[in-house]
């Protein structure tokens, strides 16, 4: 423990900007990011909890086994752990009587909506969710730095939105509420916008490296290529970014490339194609060029 609720209350009042004590459940990227940015962001964290020990940031209190310490003396609790761990992780919680009435539990997950914690809000919680629409570093440091900037998805009660608003602004972050309904959705558009790239990026490698390109040369080819498409869609928007044989209307170009490839990067190739087309059309492109692309592209 460290100390009363009310006097840990009290000074993170002063310190955090009204925002009250935090502890975190899950030591991992997330967790660790999380607590580091709240740190220095002048936020109390009494504590980061886990199963096992780990080396943490060396102004990170990590515990261990059983329940976490500082539950009682935290104003505002955050799960940090995996989709798949978030019911057990809450059914604990409620069977062990751990989250006392006027808290805040906030879960990170953009996918799961915040009636995951159903069973916390009867116990007299305010709960919802807080996701930073931001890829998480392995390093802790980098991880904290990436929140400055990102926008934080919020949904759930509205006294746990209105925290969870707070948090995002103190960070240095840009607050949007979103309502259950539509969680999936958005997180679908997250997973599309940055693991998505990467996976293409791994595939564009691949395809540079099978043309006879050195793998570290082709990995510094196509970053800047990337790069600059990002820069170009933030500077215009996507239709107005888009280059390349679609949006040329350049049949033969795109016949040769699904020639070229393995059956399955083929189909890959098609599906990535057909949304292409259509960002093409309302950039432009004619309806003859674009009938050909389509059965260019095996439709």
């Amino acid at each position: 423990m460290t100390g009363s609720g009310r006097r840990g209350r009290r000074s993170a009042s002063t310190r955090g900007g009204g925002i009250p004590p935090v502890g975190i459940i899950g030591p991992g990227r997330a967790g660790l990011g999380l607590a580091l940015a709240l740190e220095r962001a002048g936020v109390r964290v009494l504590g980061v909890h886990g199963r096992r020990r780990k080396r943490v940031p060396a102004r990170i209190v990590l515990s261990v086994g059983g329940a976490a310490p500082w539950l009682e003396d935290a104003g505002i609790v955050f799960l940090a752990v995996r989709d798949e761990l978030l019911g057990a992780c809450v059914r604990e919680l409620h069977r062990s009587r751990s989250v006392r009435r006027g808290q805040v539990v906030l879960h990170l997950s953009g996918a799961v909506t915040a009636e995951v914690l159903a069973p916390l809000r009867a116990a007299g919680a305010a709960v919802g969710s807080i996701h930073p629409l931001m890829t998480v570093s392995a390093d802790p440091a980098h991880a904290a730095a990436h929140l400055r900037g990102a926008t934080f998805a919020l949904e759930g009660d509205v006294r746990a939105v209105r925290l969870a608003r707070a948090i995002a602004r103190r960070l240095g972050g840009v607050p949007i509420v979103l309502t259950a309904a539509v969680k999936a959705r958005y997180h679908a558009g997250a997973v599309f916008a940055s693991n998505y790239v990467v996976a293409l990026l791994a595939t564009a490698e691949d395809l540079l490296v099978g043309a006879g390109i050195g793998r570290r040369a082709a990995r510094a080819a196509l970053i800047p290529l990337a790069r600059a498409s990002l820069d170009n869609v933030a500077a215009a928007g996507p239709a107005r970014a888009l280059t390349g044989p679609i949006a040329r209307g350049d049949v033969g170009t795109v016949r040769r490339h699904r020639r070229e490839l393995p059956a399955d990067l083929a189909a890959l190739y098609s599906v990535l194609g057909r949304a292409t087309l259509r960002l093409a059309r309302t950039a432009g492109l004619g309806p003859g060029r674009a009938r050909a692309l389509l059965s260019a592209l095996g439709d």
